[in-house]
C-alpha cells in the first residue's frame, strides 16, 4: 500500500488508468481500421488501374507485334527476292545434265530415214534439268505474300497504298534486307574460311610438302585472312545498318496504323490523361507513344521524363542488360513524385513469337522455382541433345555428299534414311523421359479425379434433384391417402419451385465444370510442362512460317482447348516429319480432314528449316554445370525479345482521395476517442466513489484495527468484494487470536525443552542444541535427562505431521520417557519398548514418533544408542578427521505392536576420543528448501560437519543455523510461523 500521500496523489488513479486505456483500444481499433481500409482503397486502385490499363496493353503489344511482323515481312520479301537470284545461282551448280537425241522437227525426219535405211545420222542434245536441290521458294509465292502484306497498308479512308508511298517504304526494306544479308553473308563466310585456314595448316604441317605449293598455301592463308578480317568488319557494319534501316521501317510503317490506334484505344478505355504507353525497340529507340495520338495524353508524365531516376531506370532496359536480369528486376511497378504529382511506372516486356516466348519464361520459372523436380530429366536432356548433335553433323555431312553429286533426293538415300530414323528415335527417347520424369504427373492424376468425382457429383445431384421433383408432381396430381403427410397445393409448388432452381443451379455448374475440361488456363503445372515438351517446337515453327496473327491469343487458344492441343501438336510432328523425311523442299505434307496448316506462310525452305532443327535438338535447355541463365531456355528468350513498353500511370488524383480519406478518417478517429475518454472517466469516477469507501475501511484494517465493517455496495464484483473483506474481517479476528493461542503453545512448548545445555559434565563433554517448529508449535523434540554417576540420556524424536496435534503427542512423550527413566529403567530396549506400547495404545495410526535415544558415560566415554526409525546419526572422527554415517534402523515408535517393534531395534555402542563429535537431528534439517525447492541434503550437512569440526558444539549449531537460513531465505531465530517445509531439530556432543 502506497502510505505516501503526495504520491497517493500524483500517481495516476483507476479513472485515469480507464481513460487511458479506452482511449488506446479506440484509437488503435480505429486505426487498424483506418490501415485496413487505406490499404483496401490502396488495392481497389490498383485493381482499377490494372483492369483499364489490361485491355488497351494488350492492344498496344499486339500493334508492336504487327508492325513487327509487318516489317519483317516486307524485309523478308525483299531477302527472298536477293535470295531467290542467288539461291539460283548458288544452286545450280546442282543441275543436271541430259544427254537426248535431237527432237524437234527435223529430229522426226531423220529418225524417219534411219528407219528405212538412210544414211542419215540423229545428233544429240545436251539439256540441264533441276535436282531436288535446285528448288527452292518460288518467286510466284514471293509475290502473293507481297501483295497480301501490301494489302495490310492503307489510308486511314480504307483506300489502297499510293505506289510512290509503297516505293519508298520498299526501298527502306530493299536496304535493311540488304544489310541483313550482308552481315549474314559475312558470318558464314568466316565460318568458311575457318574450314579452309584449317585445311591449309593441316597441308602446310606436312614435312614433306613441295616448297611451291607451300609457298601457294601461304599466300592463299594470307588472303583468307585478310577476307576474314574485312568480314568481321562488315557484319557489325551490316548489323548496324540493318537496325537502323529496321527503326526507320516501322515508323514508316506507323503512319498507316496512326488513325485506327487512337480509335481502338479509345474504344478500350484508355484514359489519356491517366495512362500513357510508350514502345520501344531493344536497342532503345522509341516505336510507339499514345501521347502522340492524344492531345491529352501528351502532357502525362513529362516532367517525369526528365526525372533522373526514371531515365537511370529506363536505361537499365537497354544496352548490355540481359532480358532476364530486366524482367527479374522491373517485375513491380516503381513510384515517383515529380511536381506534386503521383506516377507510378511499369515495364513490360514485348516478344517477337509470343508462343515461344511465354514456354521460354514458365520453363524459367519453373527451373529457377523446382530447380531439384526437374534435375534428372534436364540431366537426361543434356545426354539427348548430345546424341543428337552427334547425328546431326552426320546428317549434315550426308546432305552435302547429295548436293554435290545431286543426283538423288535424300528420301531416296538409304543412309539419310537410317540417319533420319536415327534422329526419330531420340526425339521418341526424349518424350518418353519427360513423361517418366517430369514431376507432376501425380498432380495430375489428381486433378483429373478430382474433376471425375465433381462430375459425378453433379450428375447425381441433377438425377436426384430431378426425381424428387417427379415425386412432388404426383403429389400435385394425386390426393394424399389417409395416415400420410399432407401438403397444401401451394406448399408442393413452392417446393417444386425451390427444387427445379437448385436443379438450373447444379445444370450450370455441370456446364461450367464441363468447360475446363482440358483447360490449363490456371494450370501452372500443365504449363510448365508442355514448356518443356513444345518449347522445341514452337521455335522451329516460329522460324518457318511468318504467321498470320499475333499477339497472345493463339497460346491462350492452346492453353484453353484440349482439341486446338492435338491440331497444334500434330502440325508439330508434321512439320518434324516434313523436314526428316526430305521429299521436298517447299511443299509442306497433307494434314488430317479437318486441320489445316494455319501457322502462316511458310517462308524457309525444308534445308534451312532442317538447319534450325539441328541447333534447337542439338542444344540442351539447360546448360551443365553452375552457369546460370545459359541454355536453349534463356537464348530464345533473349532472341525473341522485341523491345519493352513502359506504361505511366497518373496516380495523383486517386492517392490525393485517398488521403483526403484518411485525414477524415484519423479526424474522427479523434472526435470519437474524445468522447470515448470522457465516457469512460465519468463511468470510473462512479466506480471509484464505491472503491473509495472500500480503501478508507482496508486502510483502517491495515492499522491493526479489526472492528471494522465494509457496507453493502450491490450484487455487482464490487458488492461481492465488500461481502468478501466482511468475511476476510471475520476471519483475521479468529486468526489473530489463534495466533494468539499457538503463541502461548510455542511459549509452553519451548519450556517443555531444556532452558539450558547440562553442565555437570562439562569436564567431559560439551552439548550444542537447537529446536525451530514449522508452525511455532510443532511435533520435533530433544532432550538431556542427567542420570547421576556420571551418565546422562540424550533423546531426539519426531512425531509425524506438524502443528497442535503432534506437539501434545510430543509433550506426552516426553512425560513418559522421563516417567520411566524416573523408575530407574536403564535398559535402552526395554525403555522404548515400553514407550511403544503406551503410544501405540494411545494414539492413531497415522501418528508415529522416530526415536533416538543414547546413554553416555563419562567414566568409560562409551555412548549407549538405539535408534527408532529416526535419521542415522553422523560422527565426526577427530583421529582420521572424517565424517562417518553410525548404523541405525528399527521401527518409529507407535507404528506396531511390541512383538513385531522389539526385532527391528537393536543397541549400539560408540566410544568416543577427545575432538570426537556426535552429531544428530530430525528429517526436517535436511530437507529444508529452497525458494527454488531445492532440498538443503544430507551431503551438504556433511560437508559443513566436516569443515567445522574442530569447532565448540554451540558454535557448530549456530554455523548450521546460518547456512540453513542462507538456503531457505529465512530467519529461524523468529518466534511463530513460518515458510519451512518442516520442524528442525538438532543435537551435538563432544569430547574433550
Amino acid at each position: 500500500m502506497i502510505k505516501n500521500k503526495f504520491l497517493r496523489a500524483v500517481l495516476p488513479g483507476i479513472r485515469a488508468k480507464l481513460s487511458f486505456f479506452t482511449a488506446a483500444l479506440v484509437i488503435s481499433i480505429l486505426g487498424f481500421t483506418s490501415v485496413i481500409h487505406y490499404s483496401q482503397q490502396t488495392k481497389a486502385l490498383e485493381e482499377k488501374l490494372e483492369s483499364e490499363l489490361k485491355a488497351p496493353l494488350e492492344y498496344v503489344n499486339s500493334v508492336v507485334l504487327d508492325l513487327e511482323n509487318l516489317s519483317r515481312s516486307m524485309i523478308l520479301i525483299e531477302e527472298f527476292k536477293v535470295r531467290v537470284k542467288e539461291k539460283k545461282k548458288q544452286l545450280s551448280k546442282f543441275k543436271r545434265t541430259v544427254v537426248q537425241k535431237e527432237g524437234g522437227f527435223f529430229g522426226a525426219l531423220k529418225a524417219f530415214g534411219q528407219s528405212i535405211g538412210l544414211n542419215v545420222k540423229r545428233g544429240n542434245v545436251y539439256k540441264s534439268v533441276d535436282t531436288y536441290f535446285t528448288r527452292y521458294l518460288s518467286e510466284k509465292e514471293i509475290q502473293e505474300f507481297e501483295s497480301k502484306v501490301r494489302n495490310e497498308l492503307r489510308k486511314e479512308n480504307g483506300a489502297p497504298i499510293d505506289a510512290p508511298v509503297y516505293e519508298r517504304i520498299r526501298a527502306i526494306a530493299e536496304r535493311t534486307a540488304s544489310a541483313r544479308i550482308s552481315a549474314e553473308t559475312s558470318k558464314i563466310r568466316i565460318e568458311e574460311i575457318v574450314e579452309e585456314v584449317k585445311f591449309l595448316d593441316q597441308e602446310l604441317a606436312k614435312p614433306d610438302l613441295d616448297p611451291k605449293k607451300k609457298k601457294t598455301y601461304l599466300s592463299d592463308k594470307d588472303k583468307l585472312e585478310k577476307e576474314r578480317k574485312a568480314a568481321e568488319k562488315a557484319i557489325p557494319e551490316g548489323e548496324k545498318k540493318a537496325a537502323a534501316g529496321e527503326t526507320a521501317l516501322t515508323k514508316a510503317l506507323q503512319n498507316f496504323f496512326r488513325g485506327s490506334f487512337k480509335d481502338r484505344i479509345s474504344s478500350l478505355g484508355l484514359l489519356p490523361d491517366k495512362i500513357r504507353i510508350l514502345a520501344y525497340d531493344r536497342v532503345g529507340k522509341e516505336t510507339l507513344d499514345t501521347g502522340l495520338l492524344f492531345s491529352q495524353s501528351s502532357e502525362t508524365g513529362k516532367k517525369l521524363f526528365t526525372q533522373a531516376d526514371f531515365v537511370e531506370s529506363r536505361k537499365g532496359l537497354f544496352g548490355d542488360t540481359d532480358v532476364l536480369e530486366v524482367i527479374h528486376n522491373k517485375s513491380e511497378a516503381e513510384s515517383y513524385e515529380v511536381g506534386g504529382r503521383q506516377y507510378e511506372v511499369v515495364y513490360r516486356p514485348v516478344f517477337r513469337n509470343p508462343s515461344t516466348a511465354e514456354r521460354s519464361r514458365a520453363m524459367a520459372e519453373e527451373i529457377a522455382e523446382n530447380p531439384k523436380d526437374w534435375k534428372d530429366y534436364l540431366e537426361e536432356d543434356r545426354k539427348i541433345s548430345a546424341e543428337i548433335a552427334e547425328i546431326s553433323q552426320r546428317l549434315k555431312a550426308r546432305m552435302a555428299e547429295l548436293r554435290k553429286d545431286g543426283k538423288a533426293k535424300p528420301s531416296a538415300d538409304k543412309e539419310f534414311k537410317n540417319l533420319a530414323l536415327a534422329y526419330r528415335q531420340m526425339l521418341k527417347k526424349r518424350d518418353t523421359k519427360l513423361e517418366q520424369l517430369q514431376p507432376y504427373n501425380s498432380a495430375f492424376e489428381k486433378a483429373d479425379k478430382k474433376w471425375a468425382d465433381d462430375h459425378k457429383s453433379l450428375k447425381e445431384k441433377i438425377a436426384n434433384t430431378s426425381k424428387e421433383i417427379l415425386e412432388w408432381e404426383k403429389m400435385l396430381k394425386f390426393p394424399a391417402k389417409e395416415g400420410e403427410n399432407k401438403s397444401s397445393p401451394e406448399e408442393i409448388q413452392e417446393k417444386i419451385r425451390i427444387l427445379e432452381s437448385q436443379e438450373e443451379e447444379y445444370k450450370d455448374s455441370l456446364i461450367r465444370l464441363e468447360g475446363t475440361k482440358g483447360d490449363w488456363g490456371n494450370s501452372y503445372e500443365h504449363k510448365a510442362e508442355d514448356a518443356f515438351y513444345g518449347l522445341r517446337e514452337a521455335a522451329l515453327e516460329d522460324f518457318t512460317f511468318i504467321p498470320f496473327k499475333t499477339g497472345p491469343a493463339a497460346i491462350r487458344r492452346y492453353y484453353k482447348d484440349e482439341n486446338e492441343r492435338k491440331e497444334v501438336r500434330i502440325k508439330w510432328r508434321l512439320l518434324r516429319e516434313w523436314v526428316l523425311s526430305g521429299n521436298s523442299e517447299t511443299e509442306l505434307p497433307k494434314t488430317p480432314k479437318g486441320i489445316a496448316w494455319d501457322s502462316g506462310i511458310l517462308v524457309r525452305s525444308r534445308s534451312e528449316a532442317e538447319e534450325v532443327m539441328w541447333a534447337l535438338d542439338s542444344t540442351p535447355l539447360l546448360a551443365p554445370g553452375e552457369e546460370e541463365g545459359k541454355g536453349l531456355v534463356y537464348d530464345l528468350l533473349r532472341k525473341d525479345l522485341l523491345g519493352y513498353n513502359i506504361i505511366l500511370i497518373d496516380r495523383t488524383e486517386g492517392v490525393r482521395q485517398m488521403r483526403t480519406n484518411r485525414e477524415e478518417m484519423i479526424r474522427y478517429t479523434g472526435i470519437i476517442g474524445t468522447i470515448a475518454i470522457l465516457l469512460a472517466y465519468g463511468l470510473a469516477w462512479l466506480v471509484v466513489r464505491r472503491i473509495r469507501v472500500i480503501s478508507k475501511n482496508a486502510e483502517t484494517i491495515g492499522e491493526g484495527n479489526l472492528n471494522v465493517e465494509f457496507p453493502p455496495s450491490g450484487y455487482d464484483e464490487i458488492g461481492v468484494l465488500s461481502e468478501s473483506l466482511n468475511d476476510m474481517v471475520h476471519g483475521l479476528k479468529e486468526r489473530e487470536e489463534m495466533k494468539g493461542e499457538l503463541l502461548a503453545a510455542e511459549e509452553i512448548q519451548k519450556r517443555l525443552l531444556p532452558e539450558k545445555l547440562p553442565s555437570s559434565l562439562n569436564d567431559y563433554v560439551e552439548f550444542g542444541a537447537f529446536y525451530k517448529a514449522m508452525t511455532g508449535v510443532g511435533g520435533d523434540y530433544y532432550d538431556f535427562i542427567e542420570l547421576g554417576g556420571g551418565k546422562i540420556a540424550i533423546c531426539i524424536g519426531d512425531v509425524s505431521n506438524h502443528g497442535v496435534g503432534p506437539a501434545i503427542v510430543m509433550a506426552l512423550f516426553r512425560a513418559q520417557i522421563r516417567a520411566i527413566f524416573r523408575k530407574g529403567e536403564r535398559d535402552l530396549k526395554k525403555i522404548l519398548l515400553e514407550a511403544n506400547g503406551y503410544l501405540y495404545e494411545d494414539t492413531p495410526d497415522h501418528i508415529f514418533i522416530t526415536f533416538f535415544l543414547a546413554i553416555f558415560d563419562s567414566n568409560t566415554s562409551k555412548l549407549e544408542y538405539i535408534s527408532a526409525g529416526h535419521v542415522k546419526p553422523l560422527f565426526f572422527d577427530a583421529s582420521d578427521g572424517k565424517i562417518k554415517e553410525l548404523p541405525a534402523g528399527g521401527l518409529p515408535i507407535g507404528m506396531d505392536e511390541n512383538s513385531f517393534f522389539e526385532t527391528t531395534i537393536e543397541k549400539r555402542v560408540l566410544t568416543l576420543d577427545s575432538g570426537d563429535i556426535f552429531f544428530e537431528y530430525t528429517d526436517g534439517l535436511d530437507e529444508a528448501r529452497s525458494p527454488s525447492s531445492d532440498m538443503y541434503t544430507r551431503e551438504r550437512l556433511a560437508k559443513l560437519l566436516h569443515a567445522n569440526g574442530e569447532k565448540r558444539p554451540e558454535d557448530l549449531i549456530k554455523t548450521i543455523v546460518a547456512d540453513v537460513e542462507a538456503h531457505t531465505q529465512q530467519d529461524l531465530s523468529k518466534t511463530g510461523l513460518s515458510k519451512l517445509s518442516d520442524d528442525i531439530a538438532m543435537i551435538a556432543m563432544r569430547k574433550r
